[in-house]
């Protein structure tokens, strides 16, 4: 059985069986060897996550017996938890796996020097306007995001004015005719438009692209 509970920066929750691993970056992996159970944590994103463990069992002695709070970092795969099965048991176990994306940390490369470099010619040479709501759920911390990276932005929030969403969006059907472009926020890096934003997820990747 698995439950989904999404909360302020894009926290996780997933409970469930050794077998359910449906985040889209990070997964829970075990290995086995004879009695002895590995569980590892993999992170094939270009971010880091922190992550919370809790496992239940009756079935195994394990190497700990307190939930575990890691960071994982980008591209990296990382022990956890060794567990061996008692004598007599099924092996048998379930799970509490918190992910929590470091938003804030929007690691475009591997390299951190490099992202510094991106970010300060960003600062430089970079455009940045979001297009807001007051009814947009997203947008406070979209904004936060920009704020803790040092991201100059300017912003358009379409209750008080319409301008310049109105040239926007003339500016946007010239160019693709057929697209909507009506999705609040709007987050647009020099000339390219990412109006497909549903998520925290969603504008982080919109920064990376445009950023890249």
């Amino acid at each position: 059985m698995k439950n989904y509970l999404l909360l302020p920066l894009l926290i996780f929750f997933v409970i469930g069986t050794k077998a359910q691993n449906d985040h889209k970056h990070v997964r829970l992996i075990e290995e086995i060897k004879g009695k002895r159970y590995e569980l590892y944590i993999e992170n094939t994103d270009s971010i880091s996550y922190d992550v919370f463990l809790k496992v239940d069992t009756e079935d195994f002695r394990r190497s700990s017996e307190r939930p575990i709070l890691k960071t994982i970092p980008p591209k990296s795969k990382q022990r956890v938890l060794t567990m061996v099965i008692l004598n007599g048991k099924e092996g048998e176990y379930t799970y509490t796996l918190v992910i929590n994306e470091v938003a804030y940390a929007l690691k475009f490369d591997k390299d951190f020097e490099l992202l510094n470099t991106k970010l300060d010619e960003a600062l430089t040479f970079k455009t940045v306007e979001i297009y807001t709501q007051n009814d947009c759920s997203i947008c406070p911390d979209a904004k936060r995001i920009l704020t803790k990276n040092k991201i100059g932005y300017q912003e358009y929030n379409i209750d008080q004015d319409t301008t310049h969403y109105n040239k926007l969006i003339k500016e946007f059907k010239a160019l693709k005719p057929n697209s909507a472009v009506n999705h609040i926020p709007i987050l647009k890096v020099d000339d390219k438009v990412y109006n497909q934003i549903e998520s925290l997820e969603d504008f982080i990747e919109a920064l990376r692209d445009g950023f890249n």
